[in-house]
């Protein structure tokens, strides 16, 4: 499946990266042999525990800073982990976390992991539906939260078994609540965080498991429907390591700020890997403005951004005036949706610094994308390349190799190597859906150039076929972005009688820009001019915001829906 791209060939860095890689190194560097057990909480934690360097630095919406050290991280998870345990959990059982970034939470994570249990992250920006969903499907047995989220846990899983009597709703007494500063009227028959860990003394056995068991269920994002409950092996650690070390050129010595959320896979991934590796986090328990963004890397030196083009889409409408380089910021990287090249090259000018786009996805890990740690030619728009110790290929339906340039099923080898993914929770049929013999494939649509790169198409559902062209949206948003009105696009396809589709473009505008017919045209101008004239967006519709999912992806379908119930002009 692979070929002799002349940019790999011709670039030794990027030789010297595959010929020189070995999992059995990473499983080293980990503290693993090649087939025995391990202990993860060890690996990330437990190894770094008698060191007094910085391990988390958390960042409150007044400005209050709070530094602790890998010595207190590790003692305090070990305290709740005894707590945990005197909770009657055990190896197997799911501890659910709603929290928001900050202390607690990754104190809750690395405790369910000593025990052998897995861990369930929910976001904080869901509310009772989302929060029913996924700890009743992935049968959580005990709920860590926090009181300024409290109200959304549904009263169906409340522990006062009184108050739902009195109230007339079923309750679920199986489902434990620990609360972080819970309010006496809020959280009535919570227990609290704090008192449990500060009334433990350390637990120091951790259990030992298999590289192959369940670690952590994340579920999917819900761009494309129902979220799916993602089981995720121990090995997740292992699997994620080349992208650490190449993509986001992580180091030990590193002050680290991942914005994203551990409530989702890139967050839950950046924060145990860099823990992992020794380095600093940087966690803001709140959403900074793109202000407080530049102030928050100059006061703590981030080294290394780890974020989202929703971040940084929001920092290029600043404005160039506004939006000095940091002075200590050596490494961007950028995941959950594709990196528009307009992105790419206003950061270049205006920091002299290159986003690396990279691409993950649940089912996959995170194994393509562009090289932080390793010289290359950056094509904007483009994924990237494979990272060392993943074989990634374009399949067609029935799981043959397509031709180059051809547009096909993205799909990862497996690899027990490799291994993040295992199957979707208690959902045999579905993941069934997602194999391709030793190919795994989850709908993303691509192609692979004459170089090796890898470019996004959009995902299957989001194809739109127009007068017998087979149309992806995303180089079309990327046209319409080239307008200095467009702060953000989205096209969906439309049906229509005589050509089957049109393309439909849903538009954000900067401040200052106001929609009008004129601007409509003007749009339409600038596909034409840049794409060509059968992929020119019909109609454009101006909106206030796009429908996004938490972890900010398009979720493309509401769209679809919305262009399908509007009338043609």
């Amino acid at each position: 499946m692979s070929h002799n791209h002349a940019p790999i060939r011709d670039n030794p860095a990027i030789q010297d990266a595959y010929q020189h890689f070995a999992w059995d190194d990473v499983r080293r560097q980990l503290g693993w042999t090649d087939s025995g057990p391990v202990q993860l909480f060890e690996s990330i934690v437990g190894r770094h525990a008698g060191r007094d360097k910085a391990a988390l630095v958390v960042i409150e919406p007044d400005g209050t800073t709070v530094r602790y050290s890998y010595a207190q991280l590790a003692q305090d998870a070990r305290k709740f982990a005894h707590a945990l345990k005197q909770l009657g959990i055990q190896q197997g059982d799911r501890v659910a976390g709603l929290m928001p970034r900050g202390y607690p939470v990754v104190v809750t994570i690395l405790a369910t992991l000593q025990l052998g249990a897995i861990y369930v992250p929910i976001f904080t920006g869901f509310r009772a539906d989302a929060i029913q969903y996924r700890l009743e499907r992935s049968e959580a047995k005990l709920l860590v939260t926090d009181a300024s989220v409290r109200e959304y846990v549904p009263a169906y899983f409340s522990t006062t078994m009184q108050a739902n009597m009195s109230a007339n709703i079923p309750a679920r007494p199986s489902l434990k609540i620990v609360t972080v500063n819970p309010s006496v009227d809020a959280c009535q028959g919570d227990l609290s965080f704090w008192d449990l860990l500060l009334a433990q003394t350390p637990l120091v056995e951790s259990v030992s498991t298999s590289r192959e068991d369940v670690a952590v269920i994340i579920f999917t994002s819900g761009s494309t429907g129902q979220p799916k409950g993602g089981a995720v092996a121990v090995n997740f650690l292992a699997s994620v390591w080349p992208y650490l070390r190449y993509g986001a050129n992580l180091r030990e010595s590193d002050v680290f700020w991942p914005t994203g959320d551990p409530g989702w896979g890139y967050g839950f991934i950046c924060y145990l890997g860099a823990l992992a590796l020794g380095s600093t986090i940087v966690s803001a328990t709140f959403n900074p403005s793109s202000d407080q963004c530049i102030q928050i890397m100059d006061a703590h030196q981030v080294t290394n951004l780890a974020t989202t083009p929703t971040l940084l889409r929001s920092l290029m409408a600043a404005g160039r005036e506004s939006l000095a380089r940091p002075p200590c910021l050596r490494s961007i990287s950028s995941c959950g949706e594709p990196l528009n090249g307009e992105v790419v090259d206003f950061f270049q000018k205006q920091w002299g610094l290159t986003p690396m786009d990279h691409f993950g996805a649940t089912e996959l890990s995170l194994p393509v994308g562009n090289f932080n740690a390793v010289p290359m030619t950056v094509f904007p728009g483009s994924m990237g390349l494979p990272f060392p110790g993943f074989e990634m290929a374009i399949l067609s339906e029935d799981g043959s190799a397509v031709e180059l340039g051809e547009t096909g099923l993205l799909a990862k080898k497996w690899s027990k190597d490799a291994l993040y993914w295992l199957h979707y929770w208690n959902d045999p049929e579905t993941t069934a859906e997602v194999r391709r013999g030793d190919w795994i494939v989850t709908g993303d649509l691509a192609y692979q150039d004459e170089n090796g790169y890898f470019w996004f198409k959009g995902r299957q559902g989001d194809m739109i076929k127009s007068a017998g062209y087979r149309i992806g949206p995303f180089e079309v948003e990327s046209a319409l972005l080239k307008h200095p009105a467009v702060a953000e696009a989205a096209v969906v396809g439309k049906g229509d009688a005589i050509k089957g589709q049109i393309l439909k473009a849903f538009v954000v505008l900067r401040p200052g820009y106001s929609g009008s017919g004129e601007l409509v045209q003007a749009l339409q101008s600038v596909v034409k001019e840049t794409l060509g004239r059968h992929l020119y967006p019909k109609e454009i519709e101006f909106v206030e915001r796009m429908p996004k999912t938490e972890t900010g992806k398009i979720q493309r379908f509401i769209l679809r829906e919305s262009a399908s119930s509007s009338k043609n002009p």
